[in-house]
C-alpha cells in the first residue's frame, strides 16, 4: 500500500486545472518544432538561491495570488460602480482578463528566450548602442513596480481588516485616527509576510499550492452564503451585465467612464509581470515561467468573473451604500445590506482576508527577488548586501532584499498619515510603473522582427505573434492612459488622480541615478551563449541536473546551431575563461554523444555501453574518461584538471588500454554498437568547426590547438 503524503497529493486537483488551461495554453502557444533546437540564453550568473524551491504549479498558485481577483476586485470595486456600475464592472474585467493574457504570452515568450528578469531581456534584445539604457529603464521601472504593487496589496488589506472592525463596531475608530489604525494594521501584515519569508521560506512551494484552494473555495462559498442568504430583491442576468450609470462620476462621456472602470481590473491582474525575478527558482524557468503566468491570468480571470457576477445580481441601491459610510469599503457595506447579518458578512469578509496572507506573502517574495535580480548587475547601490545569500542557509533566500522590500513599504505607508491622495498616487504609479516596464521588451522584440524568438521553448502560434505584439503594447498603453484620470469630476485638490506626477518623478530619479551611479556601476548581464535542446533528453551544452558541474556552480558555454551549416560553432566570449562541460560531444556527421553518468555513454541511437574499469582508470576530475577529452580531428572537451584549465591531447592516452583505441575518426571503439570495425559514426567530408582552444594563454597549457587537428585533417 502507498504511503499517504500529504504534500504529494496536495496539488492533485489544481494540476487538472493546470492541465485544463495547459490545453487552452496551446490554442496561442506551441513547442519548438521536433526538427528544430530550442535555444535558451544562459548567463554568468552564480546559481545561490534553491533553483526546485518553486515548480510550475507553484508559479501558478504564486501568480494567482498576486492578482488575487477576489481581493483585489473587492476592495477596488468603488472605481467601478461609480464609473458605471455592473456593466463596468464585469464586462471591464472580462475585456481586461483577455488583453492581459495576450499581454503574458507576449512577455512569456521574452522569458523563455531569456529566462531571468525581464531587465536582462531588454539587454539582450536592444541594439548595442541601447542595452545599457533599456535595461537599466526596464530592470527599475520593474522595480518600483514590484515595491508599490507589493505596498498597495497589503494596505488593501489592512483597509478591508478597518472596515471588519468599524461593521462590528462603528464607534471603535474614531474618524480622526482612521488612517493611523490603517497604517498600523498595514505595517503588521506587511511584518508577517515578511517573517514568513525569512523564516519559513521553505514551506513558500506548499503556500503557493494551498493559495489555489483557498482562493477557489472562497469564491464558491463566498457566491453560495451571498445567494442564499440574500434578504433583498435579486437582479435579473440582464441588469447584472448590462446596466450602465455613470452619473456619479461626473463624466457625460460613457466611453471614458467605461475606460477610468478599468483601473479596477488593472491593479488587479497586473501582477503578472512580477514572475519572471523568481527564475533562479525554478527548475526549468524557460518553460515554467511563461506557462505559470499565462495560467496563472486564465485561472484570475475565471475565478474573478464567477465571483463578480453573484455580487452584481444581488447589487443593493448603491446610493444606499456607495458613499454611506466612506470609512467603510462598499463591498462590506453590500454584505451587511444584502445578507443583513453582521455575523455571515464577517465570515464573508474574512473570507476574503484569507487572500490578504497568500497574496502579502507573494508580493514580497517577487519584490525581494527582483532587489535580488537586479542587485546582481550592480544596479542598486548597496548591491552586494541585496545579493548576499549564506551559503550554510537551508532555505538560501536573500534576506537582505527582503528586508528591503519590507523598508520600502514602511516608508510608503507613512505617505497615508500626511496625505492619502499622495499615497494613492504611488499606488496607481505601479500599474504605470509595471506596464511601461513590459512595454519595453514588447517593443524591443518588434524591433527585431521576432526572429531572435524563432527557438525559443515556447512562443506564439503561426503569424499571431506580430499581431499579439502589437495589441499588448496597445493595452498596456490604454491601461497607462486609463490609470491617469480621475474616477471623478469635479475634481479637487485632495481628489485630483496624481498618479502620473509620480510616474514622471520615477523616471526623472531613475534619469538621475543613471548618470550619477548607473552610468560607472550598472553593467550588462553577460550572456554564456544560446544553448541548443534536443529531443533526446539532455541539454546539450546546457547544466546537468545529474552531474556534477551545477553543483560546482559553472554555467555553460552552448552551441550555436544555423541552419544554413551542418557542423556547429562553439561561440566563446574571450573576456574570462570558461568551462564546457563533459556532455558536449560532438562527431563532424553531426551526430551527438552524451555523457549519461559516470560509468555509461549514451549514443544518439539510445544505447547504453557500459565502461569497465580500466576505461576508468584515466579519467579527469568530474570523473570523464581521458579518451573523451581529445581526438585527432578535433572532437574534444575542455575540462578542469584541478586549477588548470586546458584539453587533453591524443598523446596522453594510454596506450594499449582497453577501450582507448580510437577508429579512424578518433572516436573510441566503446562507443560502437558492435565490433571496432563497425562505428555508430559515419564517415563525412565536412570538417567539424571548433575555434582555438578558449583558455589558451600564450602557449602555457594549449597541446591540441594545430591547424591539423582544427581543420579535421588527422
Amino acid at each position: 500500500m502507498r504511503e499517504y503524503n500529504p504534500l504529494a497529493d496536495i496539488g492533485t486537483p489544481s494540476a487538472r486545472a493546470e492541465e485544463f488551461f495547459d490545453n487552452l495554453h496551446t490554442i496561442i502557444h506551441e513547442d519548438s518544432d521536433e526538427n528544430e533546437p530550442e535555444i535558451v540564453e544562459h548567463f554568468k550568473y552564480e546559481q545561490e538561491l534553491d533553483k526546485s524551491l518553486l515548480s510550475r504549479s507553484s508559479i501558478v498558485g504564486l501568480g494567482f495570488g498576486l492578482m488575487s481577483p477576489v481581493l483585489g476586485m473587492c476592495t477596488s470595486m468603488a472605481i467601478g460602480l461609480i464609473n458605471g456600475g455592473p456593466a463596468t464592472i464585469m464586462w471591464g474585467f472580462l475585456i481586461s482578463g483577455i488583453c492581459i493574457w495576450f499581454c503574458s504570452l507576449s512577455l512569456g515568450e521574452i522569458v523563455s528566450k531569456f529566462p531571468m528578469e525581464i531587465h536582462v531581456g531588454s539587454a539582450m534584445l536592444a541594439p548595442a548602442s541601447l542595452k545599457l539604457i533599456s535595461s537599466w529603464y526596464t530592470g527599475w521601472l520593474m522595480l518600483i513596480g514590484n515595491w508599490t504593487m507589493s505596498t498597495s496589496i497589503t494596505f488593501a488589506g489592512a483597509q478591508l481588516t478597518i472596515s471588519l472592525i468599524l461593521m462590528n463596531n462603528n464607534d471603535l475608530i474614531k474618524d480622526p485616527h482612521l488612517v493611523l489604525y490603517t497604517v498600523i494594521v498595514f505595517y503588521l501584515v506587511v511584518t508577517i509576510v515578511g517573517l514568513i519569508n525569512l523564516k519559513f521560506a521553505r514551506f513558500i512551494e506548499t503556500i503557493n499550492k494551498v493559495c489555489v484552494y483557498w482562493i477557489l473555495y472562497a469564491v464558491i462559498f463566498i457566491d453560495i452564503l451571498l445567494l442564499i442568504f440574500h434578504k433583498g430583491k435579486y437582479r435579473s442576468l440582464k441588469y447584472a451585465l448590462t446596466h450602465f450609470d455613470n452619473s456619479r462620476s461626473g463624466y457625460g462621456n460613457f466611453v471614458i467612464s467605461f475606460i477610468i472602470g478599468f483601473q479596477q481590473s488593472n491593479f488587479t491582474l497586473q501582477g503578472f509581470s512580477m514572475l519572471p525575478a523568481l527564475a533562479d527558482e525554478v527548475r526549468v524557468p524557460e518553460k515554467d515561467i511563461p506557462r505559470g503566468m499565462s495560467n496563472a491570468v486564465l485561472l484570475s480571470a475565471f475565478s474573478g468573473i464567477i465571483s463578480l457576477l453573484p455580487i452584481m445580481i444581488i447589487l443593493p441601491d448603491m446610493d444606499t451604500f456607495i458613499f454611506y459610510d466612506g470609512r467603510v469599503l462598499p463591498i462590506v457595506n453590500i454584505f451587511t445590506q444584502s445578507t443583513d447579518s453582521v455575523i455571515l458578512s464577517t465570515l464573508l469578509v474574512l473570507l476574503i482576508l484569507g487572500n490578504l496572507f497568500f497574496s502579502g506573502i507573494g508580493s514580497i517574495t517577487a519584490s525581494s527577488r527582483s532587489v535580488y535580480s537586479f542587485s546582481r548587475d550592480h544596479a542598486i547601490p548597496g548591491y552586494d548586501l541585496w545579493t548576499f545569500v549564506k551559503p550554510e542557509s537551508e532555505s538560501k533566500v536573500p534576506k537582505n532584499s527582503i528586508l528591503l522590500s519590507m523598508l520600502i513599504s514602511y516608508i510608503l505607508g507613512l505617505l497615508a498619515l500626511f496625505s492619502t491622495a499622495a499615497f494613492n498616487a504611488f499606488i496607481g504609479a505601479a500599474v504605470l510603473c509595471l506596464c511601461s516596464a513590459t512595454c519595453i521588451p514588447l517593443v524591443l522584440v518588434l524591433f527585431r522582427r521576432r526572429r531572435i524568438l524563432k527557438s525559443a521553448p515556447v512562443k506564439i502560434r503561426y503569424k499571431l505573434g506580430w499581431g499579439i505584439n502589437i495589441f499588448s503594447i496597445c493595452w498596456l498603453l490604454l491601461s497607462m492612459f486609463s490609470v491617469c484620470l480621475p474616477t471623478r469630476i469635479p475634481v479637487t485638490f485632495k481628489t485630483m488622480n496624481y498618479a502620473l506626477v509620480v510616474y514622471v518623478v520615477c523616471l526623472i530619479s531613475i534619469t538621475v541615478l543613471y548618470f550619477f551611479w548607473g552610468k560607472s556601476n550598472f553593467r550588462l548581464p553577460k550572456a554564456d551563449g544560446q544553448v541548443a535542446k534536443y529531443e533526446m533528453g539532455s541539454d546539450v551544452g546546457g547544466l546537468s541536473d545529474e552531474g556534477g558541474i551545477q553543483g560546482a556552480g559553472f554555467h555553460t558555454i552552448g552551441a550555436t546551431i544555423s541552419p544554413e551549416e551542418d557542423a556547429p560553432v562553439y561561440t566563446v566570449e574571450p573576456e574570462e575563461p570558461k568551462i564546457v562541460p563533459f556532455d558536449v560531444i560532438r562527431h563532424d556527421n553531426n551526430e551527438t554523444v552524451l555523457l549519461e553518468d559516470r560509468n555509461k555513454i549514451r549514443t544518439d541511437n539510445s544505447s547504453s555501453v557500459e565502461l569497465s574499469e580500466t576505461d576508468l582508470q584515466g579519467t579527469d576530475d568530474w570523473g570523464v574518461p581521458l579518451s573523451l577529452t581529445a581526438s585527432p580531428v578535433g572532437i574534444g572537451i575542455y575540462t578542469k584538471h584541478g586549477t588548470q584549465l586546458d584539453t587533453i591531447p591524443p598523446a596522453s592516452h594510454a596506450e594499449g588500454s582497453t577501450g582507448l583505441n580510437s577508429d579512424s575518426k578518433g572516436l573510441p571503439h566503446f562507443l560502437s554498437t558492435a565490433s571496432p570495425e563497425e562505428t555508430v559514426f559515419e564517415q563525412s567530408e565536412s570538417p567539424v568547426i571548433i575555434p582555438d582552444n578558449p583558455f589558451d594563454d600564450g602557449g602555457t597549457n594549449n597541446t591540441s590547438g594545430s591547424d591539423d587537428t582544427r581543420n579535421g585533417t588527422s
